[in-house]
């Protein structure tokens, strides 16, 4: 039988790490928010967990993803508010607005503002290049054979 997936984290547990994000809990980012107009950035938290964050006109948008230590996941999209119970008042859940404070939201963004990237790839050497003349040689050879 396959293996099944984690359940999802909970909103309480998505709640308690964007509160520590915000507040002091050491965290990577991929890229500087200043260089995302629009588009993602992955933060990694010291503590396990991984967020893929959007950034629209240079303010923070909505939590796309959220990936838990034991690999569980929530994905945007997967949740509604207040409740699938809702009917058509339910909007889709957003941690970012709808799980912390507008305070917490802010201490947040300005986190990530400031936040550190993880360093650049070493690059691999560069293979020597051939002289001229071997080049020549080797091109001789082969048009000889």
């Amino acid at each position: 039988m396959p293996e099944l997936s984690p359940a999802p984290p909970s909103r309480a547990a998505l709640a308690a790490v964007l509160v520590q994000a915000a507040e002091s809990e050491p965290l990577l980012a991929d890229l500087p928010a200043a260089e995302i107009s629009c588009g993602t950035q992955r933060i990694d938290l010291a503590n396990g967990w991984s967020f893929w964050i959007s950034w629209r006109d240079g303010t923070l948008g909505p939590l796309l993803q959220a990936t838990a230590p034991d690999g569980s996941w929530w994905s945007h999209g997967c949740d509604r508010w207040p409740d699938w119970n809702a009917g058509p008042d339910a909007v889709v859940l957003d941690p970012l607005r709808h799980l912390i404070s507008a305070d917490q939201r802010q201490r947040l963004e300005q986190r990530l503002l400031s936040c550190c990237c993880w360093p650049e790839p070493d690059m691999p050497p560069r293979p020597a290049l051939l002289p001229l003349e071997q080049i020549d040689e080797m091109l001789a050879q082969m048009v000889a054979s």
